[in-house]
């Protein structure tokens, strides 16, 4: 097998960039995002147990998701580069990096997708108890007994109010994906791909294989064209990274993380004052992108 080197017209590159530069203004506007106001949301939802903020956890899923998608910006769009420089794009890393923020950020997405603020916090609370158990899971004898205990001492906390019947299990990453996928797509996103909870699950899961190194995905995310034959109905084959997919999981990345900032901002009391950060982000991010010397 070989693998073809195709260049990437500007048709092409056009929305990675965009995407790539979304994730820094995002990364800054989250930063300019304080500590949640008197009256907002996350005061309300915080309240149902202030050990552990549900702010603060929302914070973490989307500055992962962010952190993921900037990786992926300075290797498409770099702030600083040779002018002879070539980037060589493979499939499994930007399906890889995608799915990490789609997975970070839909759990934000789905604790402030609660229909008031007692359900926002079962969920965060949910989310809290598996991390609480994956922590346990990798850690030896002594501190899982800890970890056993830990977890014990947020459902004693928290039994006055509710049980752990009620609290329930954390439904796993592709459902949250899913309804974190149909909820940005109710609130008007123009990724059709968004819509379609079919088409969600395909684009997560290949992801997934990506990063695990499974094969249907390198067929399936890639260009493979049939070469020599080498055996009977055997054929040596080329492939390139199929620019189309790469376009889809990264629109689907961005989607999701871009309304999980909004959606925090609104949260924390910060929706008066969003187009005054979102104005000062695009500003400094203007004043350090190279400006293509073609144009």
């Amino acid at each position: 097998m070989a693998m073809t080197k195709i260049a990437i017209d500007r048709a092409t590159i056009e929305p990675w960039i965009a995407v790539a530069q979304s994730s820094r203004l995002l990364a800054d506007i989250l930063s300019q995002i304080g500590e949640p106001l008197s009256g907002s949301n996350f005061e309300e939802m915080n309240a149902h147990y202030p050990p552990e903020r549900s702010s603060d956890w929302c914070r973490e899923f989307l500055t992962a998701g962010i952190e993921h998608m900037t990786l992926w910006a300075d290797h498409v769009a770099p702030l600083r580069f040779h002018e002879e420089a070539h980037v060589t794009h493979t499939f499994r890393p930007v399906q890889t990096l995608s799915r990490a923020a789609i997975e970070s950020s839909s759990q934000a997405v789905w604790m402030m997708n609660g229909e008031s603020a007692r359900e926002c916090a079962r969920r965060h609370v949910c989310l809290l108890l598996d991390d609480l158990e994956e922590q346990r899971k990798a850690l030896g004898d002594e501190r899982k007994k800890r970890l056993k205990l830990a977890r014990q001492i947020v459902l004693d906390r928290l039994e006055p109010f509710i049980g752990e019947k009620d609290i329930g299990r954390f439904p796993g990453y592709m459902n949250i994906v899913k309804e974190a996928a149909a909820t940005v797509a109710a609130k008007g996103s123009g990724d059709a791909d968004l819509v379609d909870a079919e088409v969600v699950e395909r684009l997560w899961r290949a992801s997934a294989g990506s990063a695990h190194g499974k094969r249907w995905p390198s067929l399936e995310l890639q260009i493979v064209n049939p070469g020599k034959e080498i055996a009977p109905g055997l054929f040596e084959t080329d492939r390139a990274p199929d620019p189309v997919a790469i376009t889809k999981i990264l629109n689907l990345a961005n989607s999701v993380v871009t309304y999980g900032v909004l959606r925090f901002a609104d949260y924390s009391g910060y929706e008066p004052q969003l187009a005054e950060i979102i104005d000062a982000a695009q500003k400094k991010l203007a004043a350090v992108i190279p400006r293509r010397s073609d144009l």
